[in-house]
């Protein structure tokens, strides 16, 4: 009973769960609104990687000057 658990939830408002809901009927494509929110979150975190790579290169660019 002491082992963390693999997942967590997290709590978004209805009417995002209800459109969320509405695209998965409409286009067929992900099996469950758990599965869209994973694969919202993954692409929103390989965007802000990729800012703050943009970022760093910049900081690295400043000091060489």
């Amino acid at each position: 009973m002491g082992e963390n658990p693999k997942y967590t939830s997290v709590s978004f408002p209805k009417e995002m769960v209800e459109a969320v809901r509405d695209l998965i009927e409409e286009l067929k494509y992900w099996p469950s609104a758990s599965a869209f929110a994973r694969e919202a979150v993954l692409e929103k975190i390989r965007r802000e990687k990729d800012v703050l790579k943009e970022l760093s290169k910049k900081e690295e660019g400043k000091d060489d000057a």
